[in-house]
């Protein structure tokens, strides 16, 4: 909607008067028509006033009732005595305007069918483009060629820059930096250093004329899938005759779907069930089209084709666009309600298929891969993990319904009871569509006897993937090694958690010069990204105009990281320390979807073992997780040393991972920290995702918290990511190999259970009583599902069945420790109590930092309440 925009006179004159239009009202003899601009936008409010600002003439005829904006334009045409004249984009034919030297016209897009038209008939006109907060910054002489009618050519008094949308489409959106000649009436962004202001308009390059540009649409509109994937076929949509706007929907699902608005006279089709049936079929072949040019897994169904009531008509801006947003809302449950039907009949369009053959691989194979790209939406490969392809926990639940559906509509009594051995993990734990369907043969088979034991298993995987990764890196030639004077250090994963204090630190830290943050390649700018992540956790953001850093786009898979030669090379060069605090956070995977993490590493050891640093090897340093030490014996204490592959077995998947990380660098005397921390002091900024405020999460929607015994160790993260970089800038001692970045005083389960219950009380206007974890995880899996609502709202609202697995491990480490007779000296849900004492000698933080208390527990509720974690 409408916002305010503070004007200063040094844009009036640096964004307008001085600007490539001002000087057309300055020429000599020229005369402007205005008269159709409306007066309560920018455009109208100050273009009429440049003829007194140049010692022009301008009149303004006051009337009691006003003329539209197309009788204007028509009366005025008629007098045969204006030469150029600026218009609004319009639908309609534009009568009388081919005597006229130019007619330029802004404020929203042309249709193209409608500009080509008007083009052949002679007319010479053509777009300019501007916004309220920068002014007109195109060129307004007249273009040789007026079929490139929408096309712009920007000012050379402004500093134009076109940021690339890494996509296929040669997308770029505009921004404008200030300069001597150009400053912005707003600012909100900052590019080599300056400030400048980014428009979130999409422009493409014209094919053979590299100075001219074509506005194709609005970052804002790009509707982005849960596969990262991009669409938006709106113009095609709307071609059909009896379809006022279609608004897209769809962000962050599986499936796009789509807001019609009917014009005016096909507005009876709605209130029949036979008259929409008619609509569908009219509206359909335009979709069809539309399909035709979106990739395979964002295609509209028909099922997803929602008409607007006319009683209800979509929100539109005063330029008559159709405010998204608002749109949105307005249907926000009407979209909700088509969801969850889409979820709840997924697989059931067309009636249950099962595979020909239970007993046939091939069979099987083949329909668990139709199904599975259909529930994704894109092609899959077989062999390749799944949850790399798209799957997340949601879509492995409907998968998992599915499954068991199938297997129950058979007639079999065997294949019908292999239904009730099929759960979540069965899918976590076999990732890849050939793995599944070995399992559900077997299953189905009855050829499933073998009793395999789970830790043993385990066990042979973790020494499988450490042997796959494993090198012998070649000696270092002997050289003469400097001392190092300031460190150059790499740190992975600056946008998340603890990489972004570490980051934060290193930049403010006076013994490092240089940083590079490596961060994978996002639709979003990296920059952009750790702003919203320095934003967020109430860091310094104006650290990152710092010259130490340099953002470094970067895929870890890639042998040498996807990184320019120069870059890789200067990294080989000069760098000191590499932190690697990048890795994927999920608690439901296994051992093999962790792969591409542990390859990264591997290439990122590679990076460290080529160094020609006249410093010598890096130091490297990796965060590993209290997780890789298992989950076999609750009440243990960990020393610093190196975990065996024996004590993982018992772990998850990512503790498992960690952990041949961890092989990978115990040969070569390589530092690694394992942790266990909250969030942030200042902020109390903890991911909603993360497995504490999952936990409290479902406690808000039964009305209950967990009651365990033991303690917790909980450190905030920038006291962690303290710990971290003053070990790795202390110079005056050999680093030992393994460090723990642990509180050193830990607090009750109980104590911060019930200050969370206490803290909960505004919002729940009432204290949460504290019950056995056990009847606490009963009555969240009840609940759950009792619930009637989408599995997406489901989740939402009970978010620890995410990870359901990992709190029914927990329940059962509790129930062992609750034998224990000091529970005061051990730590809650079976983790191991790790001992800090190297790490305490290396970093004074630890010893300083106080206890959990009221006060971190009062700013987590703050921040996970402004996330909107709590469902009620």
């Amino acid at each position: 909607m409408p916002r305010p925009v503070k004007f200063h006179l040094e844009g009036l004159f640096k964004n307008l008067i001085t600007q490539s239009i001002g000087r057309v009202y300055a020429r000599e003899g020229v005369r402007s028509g205005t008269m159709a601009l409306p007066t309560f936008h920018a455009m109208g409010m100050l273009f009429p006033n440049f003829r007194s600002n140049l010692r022009r003439v301008y009149s303004s005829l006051v009337r009691s009732k006003s003329r539209s904006c197309g009788t204007n334009i028509k009366l005025n045409n008629q007098s045969g005595d204006c030469h150029k004249l600026l218009t609004y984009s319009m639908h309609t034919g534009i009568l009388r305007v081919e005597t006229q030297d130019t007619q330029l016209f802004g404020g929203g897009p042309l249709a193209d069918a409608i500009g080509n038209k008007v083009a052949d008939q002679g007319v010479r006109f053509r777009s300019c483009y501007g916004a309220t907060e920068l002014g007109l910054v195109t060129e307004a002489s007249e273009i040789d060629d007026f079929n490139d009618w929408n096309y712009v050519q920007f000012s050379p008094q402004v500093d134009v820059r076109f940021i690339p949308q890494n996509n296929g489409d040669n997308l770029f959106e505009l921004a404008f930096v200030v300069s001597d000649d150009h400053k912005p009436f707003e600012l909100n962004f900052e590019i080599d250093g300056r400030p400048a202001y980014k428009t979130k308009d999409l422009v493409i390059r014209h094919p053979h004329k590299p100075d001219l540009w074509k506005v194709v649409g609005r970052l804002d509109d790009q509707i982005i899938l849960l596969n990262g994937e991009k669409t938006n076929p709106e113009k095609e949509i709307g071609r059909c005759p009896i379809v006022r706007c279609a608004i897209m929907f769809g962000r962050e699902r599986n499936q796009t779907g789509v807001l019609i608005e009917l014009e005016e006279s096909a507005n009876y089709m709605y209130h029949t069930k036979e008259g929409q049936s008619k609509a569908m079929e009219d509206v359909w072949p335009f979709i069809e089209r539309a399909n035709q040019a979106s990739a395979t897994h964002s295609r509209l169904e028909r099922r997803t084709i929602i008409f607007v009531d006319p009683s209800r008509l979509l929100p539109r801006t005063t330029k008559d666009a159709i405010f998204r947003p608002g749109a949105l809302k307005l249907y926000a449950s009407v979209i909700e309600e088509m969801y969850l039907g889409l979820e709840k009949n997924f697989g059931a369009a067309d009636g249950i298929k099962p595979p020909r053959s239970w007993d046939s691989t091939k069979d099987i194979e083949v329909r668990v891969t139709q199904e599975i790209q259909n529930l994704l939406g894109r092609q899959v490969d077989v062999r390749g993990d799944l949850f790399q392809q798209g799957m997340d926990s949601l879509t492995a639940t409907m998968l998992l319904r599915l499954l068991k559906d199938t297997l129950n509509a058979s007639p079999d009594f065997h294949i019908r009871s292999a239904a009730t051995k099929v759960n979540q993990q069965t899918i976590f734990g076999n990732p890849t569509i050939t793995q599944l369907v070995q399992v559900l043969v077997q299953l189905s088979t009855c050829n499933n006897t073998t009793v395999i034991d789970p830790v043993a298993e385990a066990l042979r995987n973790i020494h499988t993937m450490i042997e796959k990764y494993k090198i012998d890196w070649p000696a270092q030639e002997a050289r003469d090694i400097q001392p190092v004077k300031k460190e150059r250090v790499v740190v992975t994963g600056t946008t998340g958690g603890l990489g972004s204090h570490l980051l934060a630190q290193l930049l403010e830290n006076e013994k490092v010069e240089k940083v590079w943050a490596m961060n994978r390649k996002s639709s979003k700018n990296n920059r952009d990204r750790e702003l919203s992540s320095f934003e967020d956790k109430l860091l310094d953001v104006n650290s990152l105009k710092s010259g130490k850093l340099v953002f470094v786009d970067t895929d870890l898979e890639d042998p040498k990281l996807a990184l320019p030669n120069e870059i890789y090379d200067e990294i080989r060069r000069e760098a000191t320390i590499i932190i690697h605090n990048a890795w994927q956070v999920n608690f439901n995977l296994g051992l093999q979807s962790f792969e591409p993490s542990i390859c990264g590493a591997r290439n990122l050891l590679d990076l460290a073992f080529q160094s020609t640093a006249p410093t010598g090897l890096p130091r490297f340093i990796f965060t590993s997780s209290v997780s890789v030490a298992g989950f076999a014996v609750p009440g243990r204490w960990l020393s610093e040393i190196s975990v065996t592959p024996e004590m993982a077995s018992t772990s998850i998947g990512y503790g498992q991972s960690k952990l041949v990380a961890e092989k990978r660098l115990w040969p070569r005397k390589l530092q690694y920290s394992t942790w266990t921390a909250c969030r942030d002091a200042k902020s109390g900024a903890w991911s909603t995702t993360d497995w504490v405020p999952s936990l409290i999460g479902s406690s808000v929607s039964i009305g209950s918290l967990p009651r365990a015994v033991g303690t917790v160790s909980w450190l905030p993260l920038d006291v962690a990511a303290r710990s971290i970089i003053d070990t790795c800038v202390s110079r005056s001692k050999v680093l030992p190999q393994v460090m723990h970045t642990s509180h050193p005083r830990p607090v009750p389960w109980v104590d911060i259970m019930n200050a969370l219950s206490a803290s909960l009380v505004p919002l729940v206007n009432s204290q949460l009583p504290l019950v056995g974890f056990e009847e606490w995880n009963k009555r969240v899996a009840e609940a759950a599902e009792s619930f009637k609502g989408s599995d997406s709202d489901r989740y939402k609202r009970f978010p620890s069945t995410k990870i359901q697995s990992t709190i029914d491990g927990m329940v059962l480490a509790d129930k062992a420790l609750q034998s224990h007779e000091e529970v005061e000296h051990v730590e809650s849900c079976g983790t191991v109590r790790l001992n800090t004492k190297v790490a305490e000698e290396f970093s004074r933080v630890l010893e300083t930092t106080p206890q959990l208390g009221d006060e971190h527990v009062q700013k987590w509720i703050s921040y996970w309440g402004a996330k909107e974690l709590f469902v009620q």
